[in-house]
Order: structure tokens, then C-alpha cells, then sequence
């Protein structure tokens, strides 16, 4: 935290040492104190952020579920093992995300933990010990599988029934208001920089990275609808895998593999819109205002004209200086976290929850405590 400078108010006499009146060992005793500080406060920091990343005095039971062929692997993580309060079932977004996103969970995580939150998060299919394929699946194949996991902690952890909901970021935005509406008693929906419509999502991303690339608006507008265009012909109903190498070329830059391929072609026209205005339980959608993945600001908008008054818990919060994951802009904004210097990377393990932009952790864990009537 960061002081304003003391006003000269110092009252004159001897009450107020000067220089002159110092003794050289009073001079060292300052010195000495101000390098220990130095030293050591920094330290203190840097043990309170590493702590964000420690699991080992919470209760970890290693747990799995069954969807469809697939076994998902996953964790479930409890401030305690009496814990009867609310669980949040983590929903990830694109990618290919184990149950800590490579450990970057793990300050929000811990957040939560010490607000009597706990934690049920899996590795996507395919990915770390679950089987399967995340790429063969579509938004509802995602939501149905959200929904076994609700099921199978409910049956696990009976003292926390009615508490028990779902927490996801980006992507979830397509399946969380899916899910909700397969379990309409889940206990809440807390979607963190959900997009509403992939095509839309898609044009703004790559708007952004122009942008950042030097790029002037007509060459933005026009690699845009050049994009929309060919997007039209690679991921028509009848296009293959071939249609797409043909039309991009065998030798563009970083092509798509073929299941990758299939998963946009299957999800391309996933749009939230419909399913938000069916959802009766409560939602807390949060975006970043700098976020440059996601059209924060027009997604802000149409989640308020959705859900405004369907739910009397219903909050939608636009963050000032926060990222798509609601980091502080100022210091981790980029759209991809490889995108990231090493620097930055360290710096978010020194900081732990505090790279989180002010007022995000206390929204989650309030607003959630506060549907789910948190036990203590």
C-alpha cells in the first residue's frame, strides 16, 4: 500500500530529534533498521504470495467421476475436513487445463479456502489422469459433465447439499448457464469472463492482437471479414479437415490439428444468450474492463439484459483495471498466459492473491457465501 506524504506539521523544539542531535550510534541504529526492513519486509511478501501455492494444510481427497467412456480425475479440497459450507465446482476454460491450470489456481483457490469455500476441480479429459479426449466434446457435452460432477460431491459430502454450485472461467460461459439449467437446485453460477457468442468472441480477439500488432483499423476490419469469410467455407456443415487444409494451406502458420479442427467446427455457433434467459438459479458474472480476449464491456451489457431480476442474488460486476481472469491489468494483461515474460510469471508468485484486481476476491466470496447461507 502506498502512503501519501506527511504534511509539514512537525512541532518545533527538542521533542523532534534533528540531525545535528544524533549520535553516530543513533545513526547506525537507524541505518541498520532501515536495511533490516529492506531485507526483510520484501521477504515477508514474497512467503505470504509462495503460501498461495501450498495445498498441504488444507483437506485434499483425490477423487473421480465417470461421464459417458470417459473417468475424470479430480480433487476435492476442503478448508477442513468437517466442512459443511459451500463447494464451488471449477469449470474450465479453453485449453488443455488440469485441475490447478498448472498451478495458477492456486492463489484464488486458497482465497476461497479461507473463506470457508470449498473446492471440487477435475482434470479435463484426456489431460493428467483423466481419460478421454477434450476435443471431441461440445458445450453440452461440457455442461452434462459439470453435472456429474455435481452429482457425484452431493452424494459424497451430503452436509454441504444445497451449497453446491459451479465456478468457470471463458468458456464456461457456454456451459455453466447450460449446466444450471440440466440441475436447476444447483446452489449458484459464477461465470469470470464468460464470452456469449464464440463467432463474436472470435472477431474481437483477433481484433485485439491487431491492434497490439501495429495494425491500422481498415487492415483490422478487413482481416476481419476476410476471416469471416473463410471461417464460412472451413466450418460449413459438409467442410472436412481437408476443406480447411486446402483452404488455408498445408504450410500456414501453426495449421490446426484435426481434433482441434473439430472441436471449433462443433462449437462455432455456441451462443449463451438462449440458455442465460432460462436460468433460474443464481448468477454472478464477472469481467475484466481491460480484457482482451472477451468483449467485457458488450458482454457485460447483454448478461445484465438477461438477468436482471430473474434471480433476486443475480449480480453482474465490470472490474475497472482487470484482466479476462481478472488480474490486475496494470501488470498481467495479455491474452494468453505463455504469452507472459518470466518476469511476470514471478511476479504472480510473489504477489499470490494480491495480483487479483482490488475487489474481485471479496465479491466471489461474499456473493457466494451469501446465496449459499455459508456454514462456519
Amino acid at each position: 500500500m502506498f502512503h501519501q506524504p506527511r504534511p509539514n506539521t512537525q512541532p518545533k523544539g527538542p521533542a523532534v530529534p534533528s540531525p545535528r542531535q544524533s549520535s553516530p550510534a543513533s545513526k547506525f541504529n537507524t541505518t541498520a533498521l532501515l536495511i533490516a526492513a529492506l531485507i526483510i519486509l520484501p521477504a515477508i511478501y514474497f512467503m505470504n504470495g509462495m503460501m498461495d501455492f501450498d495445498l498441504s494444510e488444507r483437506s485434499v481427497t483425490e477423487i473421480g467421476f465417470d461421464h459417458g467412456p470417459d473417468h475424470l480425475s479430480g480433487s476435492l479440497i476442503l478448508p477442513n475436513q468437517h466442512h459443511d459450507g459451500p463447494i464451488a465446482l471449477i469449470i474450465h476454460g479453453d485449453g488443455p487445463q488440469d485441475r490447478f491450470s498448472g498451478d495458477g489456481y492456486l492463489p484464488l483457490f486458497n482465497a476461497l479456502l479461507d473463506q470457508n469455500i470449498g473446492i471440487y476441480s477435475w482434470d479435463k479429459a484426456g489431460i493428467g489422469y483423466s481419460s478421454g479426449n477434450w476435443l471431441d466434446q461440445s458445450m453440452k457435452d461440457r455442461a452434462t459433465e459439470a453435472v456429474a460432477a455435481l452429482d457425484m460431491i452431493a452424494s459424497k459430502r451430503p452436509q454441504s447439499a444445497g451449497k453446491i454450485g459451479f465456478l468457470g472461467f471463458s468458456q464456461a460461459g457456454w456451459v455453466i448457464p447450460k449446466a444450471a439449467n440440466l440441475t436447476p437446485d444447483n446452489a449458484f453460477g459464477v461465470v469470470i469472463g464468460g464470452a456469449v457468442n464464440w463467432q463474436d468472441q472470435g472477431a474481437f480477439y483477433t481484433r485485439m492482437r491487431l491492434l497490439a500488432e501495429g495494425k491500422t483499423e481498415p487492415e483490422i476490419s478487413d482481416e476481419i471479414a476476410r476471416k469471416q469469410t473463410r471461417d464460412a467455407v472451413i466450418f460449413a456443415p459438409d467442410a472436412t479437415y481437408s476443406t480447411y487444409l486446402e483452404t488455408v494451406g498445408q504450410d500456414a502458420p501453426a495449421p490446426m490439428t484435426e481434433d482441434r479442427f473439430n472441436f471449433v467446427k462443433r462449437n462455432i455457433t455456441a451462443d449463451a444468450k438462449n440458455d442465460l434467459a432460462r436460468v433460474t438459479s443464481p448468477i454472478l458474472a464477472l469481467f475484466g474492463a481491460d480484457d482482451l480476449n472477451v468483449d467485457a464491456k458488450t458482454d457485460f451489457a447483454t448478461y445484465q439484459s438477461i438477468l436482471t431480476g430473474r434471480n433476486a442474488y443475480n449480480e453482474i460486476v465490470l472490474f475497472a483495471d482487470a484482466t479476462h481472469g481478472l488480474l490486475r491489468s496494470g501488470l498481467f494483461n495479455y491474452q494468453l498466459a505463455a504469452d507472459m515474460p518470466a518476469t511476470t510469471q514471478l511476479l504472480f508468485t510473489v504477489m499470490g492473491r494480491d495480483a487479483y484486481a482490488p475487489g474481485v476476491i471479496n465479491k466471489l466470496s461474499a456473493w457466494i457465501g451469501n446465496v449459499t447461507g455459508k456454514a462456519n
